[in-house]
């Protein structure tokens, strides 16, 4: 059953810049990932440091799958400086 998530992003102050476009570079990436249906990012207009990505996988197991990928592990890596702490999901069953 496909599962749709919204995660939460939060930047550190100063630090809005350097994340949304590391946001941007890991849509690609993840884009190709097979269990993949959609994967959008928003930032929001009144506070300009938080970001939405809106998500639809396959299923359970495929969001599994994309928390392992190299590219998850490699944007964690950079980015680790520029968050305000970890993202907050919000699972949907569809």
């Amino acid at each position: 059953m496909p599962l749709l998530v919204f995660a939460t992003i939060t930047a550190r102050p100063g630090a809005a810049d350097d994340l949304k476009l590391a946001l941007h570079e890991l849509v690609q990436e993840v884009r190709t990932e097979a269990a993949c249906q959609l994967y959008e990012l928003y930032q929001s207009t009144e506070y300009p440091e938080r970001f939405i990505m809106h998500e639809r996988w396959d299923d359970e197991a495929g969001l599994l799958a994309h928390s392992q990928m190299p590219h998850m592990k490699v944007f964690g890596d950079k980015a680790k400086d520029w968050l305000a702490g970890p993202a907050e999901l919000t699972k949907v069953a569809v």
